[in-house]
């Protein structure tokens, strides 16, 4: 068998979103269901597949949890079935880590008890995303062209020199979400030792040559807001 380390069981919607964002990321996928139509369509994707009934153990051994596969998402349809796959892993393999769906929140507590590492509730996450449209439309922009656009993501600490264009002006006009495609995470201070999250308490700070800016965002924006922070001062 290959070397897959990360298996996905089911290949329903969010599977299909989840499997994309990790080959994007270097990671060996390995499908595994029991449903032709859904294996189907993951080897249309490009993925590769395997049938199988998670209900039986020698299966599952075979997989060679732990050894061939570090992690395991549970993603089929329905909370009974994820939770009796966490079951079994969890017996068969005790230090691999498993992620689940819950479809709804009763089923949150199960998987938790049956061994799962995290367990995302579908309708929550659904919920908090029609807020974050009506109260953070701009940020909503950022995030589907970039983690759910399945362009690069990065991470990345950026400092404020001397004589550039931020200086002295407040974080509600950095202009790094409308300008640049940038989510700006926080701040660490010229000291490098105070942090604060970028909330409603720190949007009136105004900008100092020396602190750095951690955002998030693609390679290409980070890039073009380095470069121009470097340049000469301008308006924004």
């Amino acid at each position: 068998m290959a070397n897959h380390r990360i298996a996905i069981f089911g290949y329903g919607p969010v599977a299909v979103e989840v499997a994309s964002y990790l080959r994007d990321g270097n990671h060996s996928v390995l499908i595994i269901d029991d449903d032709p139509k859904r294996l189907k369509l993951a080897r249309s994707h490009g993925f590769p597949i395997q049938a199988m009934d998670y209900r039986e153990d020698e299966a599952l051994a075979k997989l060679q949890l732990g050894e061939e596969i570090h992690s395991v998402f549970c993603l089929f349809p329905e909370d009974a079935e994820n939770v009796f796959l966490t079951l079994s892993v969890r017996a068969l393999a005790p230090r691999v880590r498993i992620f689940s769906i819950a479809h709804g929140r009763s089923a949150v507590p199960n998987l938790r008890a049956a061994g799962a590492d995290k367990v995302i509730e579908i309708r929550e996450i659904s919920g908090l995303r029609i807020w974050d449209i009506l109260t953070r439309p701009v940020v909503v922009g950022i995030l589907d062209r970039t983690l759910f656009g399945q362009a690069d993501l990065n991470l990345a600490e950026v400092p404020l020199p001397e004589g550039s264009f931020l200086i002295g002006r407040p974080l509600t006009e950095s202009g790094l979400e409308t300008r640049y495609d940038l989510m700006l995470l926080g701040l660490v201070d010229r000291a490098g030792q105070e942090h604060f999250l970028y909330g409603p308490s720190a949007q009136d700070h105004c900008l100092q040559a020396g602190e750095v800016l951690l955002v998030i965002g693609p390679a290409r924006a980070i890039e073009a807001l380095g470069q121009d922070l470097r340049a000469t001062p301008r308006k924004p």
